[in-house]
């Protein structure tokens, strides 16, 4: 089989689509048995540094805007190339006229559930395409069953046209022993003592306002977290100058430390360092951060909402993402109760085990035969 699939984030984007873009890419490979060909469509050439794999051929296509590429400059290009099934793993991102059988990732509803917590711009895209898509699709993937669930509701589709495929964590992801080599990656980003650790974009489904203010909470509820720091690790992301501000509003500007980006390879080493990892968000529609801390052995705090609980299972403190005090008090109870964090850690890293890249590329793998046989 011929497979065409949406590579524009694999080699540069450091968000969680661009990491799971990368990770099916370099996985299908090695499931497939040598049965097929990939071509990866791309908006630039990636440098040779980034992907050198016999079996799969880079396409670059020179056009940065996104809804001109995948409608105007990708079609022609399937069919030059003979794609005979065409992946696109970007949510609503699909050639609106059919070239050839195809399959979407639809990570989650965020733009339709909470409006205000997406960029303008996004929102209007995926409210004017996204049932278009859902309908020219020939299957559609979604990474839990909360947001199959949501999908099916929202759009009234028979259900076995959507496919659950989890995600999983890299083998990096994992305890490291060497307290040694962790204080010396720590030191790079001037992290010396304990902290609260957060990672992902920093843009308001994130609800990162509300984690600061229970961080506020915690320190004003004793001394004993005089010294705690709170540090989050990502890229500014819209909506970033509102979180400033309440830091500042809080006198927190010292407490709170922005890491900025972290190349994945020094990411494990700052999940191994911090006494436990804080999730809030509002909504996802799988929630990686929360598996490699657990993977890490990192106690985790997440929001009793959307696909987090289905991931964490029973390894980890769950709260309410909409009130700052529960938010706190989660905290309060893993850091102060050791036989609960003890528990945590362990019960996380049994449930990290429990997912595998090589399993999201079988099952994906599977996905693109039924659709090509006519399943």
């Amino acid at each position: 089989m011929r497979i065409g699939l949406d590579a524009r984030l694999a080699f540069y984007d450091k968000t969680g689509i661009g990491r799971y873009t990368r990770a099916l890419l370099a996985h299908l490979t090695l499931v497939d048995a040598g049965e097929n060909d990939y071509f990866l469509f791309c908006d630039q050439q990636p440098p040779p540094e980034a992907w050198q794999n016999p079996r799969s051929r880079i396409v670059p296509i020179y056009q940065k805007q996104r809804i001109l590429w995948t409608n105007f400059s990708l079609p022609p290009l399937l069919k030059a190339n003979q794609i005979q099934l065409y992946h696109g793993v970007c949510n609503f991102e699909l050639p609106l006229r059919k070239v050839c059988p195809s399959v979407v990732t639809l990570h989650d509803l965020v733009p339709l559930f909470f409006p205000r917590l997406v960029p303008k711009k996004h929102l209007v895209l995926f409210k004017a395409l996204i049932r278009w898509v859902i309908q020219i699709a020939d299957k559609i993937i979604t990474i839990s069953h909360a947001s199959k669930n949501d999908i099916l509701a929202r759009f009234g589709i028979p259900e076995e046209k959507v496919q659950v495929v989890y995600l999983a964590h890299e083998p990096r992801y994992g305890p490291i022993p060497d307290s040694q080599k962790i204080q010396s990656v720590l030191e790079k980003y001037g992290l010396n003592g304990r902290y609260l650790l957060f990672t992902g974009v920093l843009e308001p489904k994130k609800n990162l306002d509300r984690l600061v203010e229970a961080f506020y909470l915690l320190k004003a509820r004793s001394k004993a977290w005089k010294e705690l720091k709170l540090v989050l690790v990502g890229g500014k992301g819209w909506g970033y100058e509102n979180l400033s501000r309440r830091i500042e509003r809080r006198g927190l500007q010292k407490e709170v430390i922005f890491a900025g980006y972290v190349p994945e390879e020094d990411l494990p080493y700052l999940y191994n360092g911090a006494e436990l990892f804080v999730f809030p968000s509002i909504y996802e529609g799988f929630g990686l951060p929360v598996l490699e801390a657990m993977a890490c052995g990192v106690p985790v705090v997440t929001s009793r909402s959307s696909s987090l609980p289905e991931i964490v299972g029973d390894a980890g403190k769950l709260v309410n993402p909409w009130e700052a005090r529960d938010i706190a008090q989660g905290i309060e109870e893993v850091l102060t109760e050791p036989g609960l964090k003890r528990s945590l850690i362990e019960k996380g890293l049994n449930r990290a085990r429990g997912f595998s890249w090589l399993r999201t590329a079988a099952e994906t793998l599977a996905v693109y035969r039924s659709v090509y046989k006519g399943g």
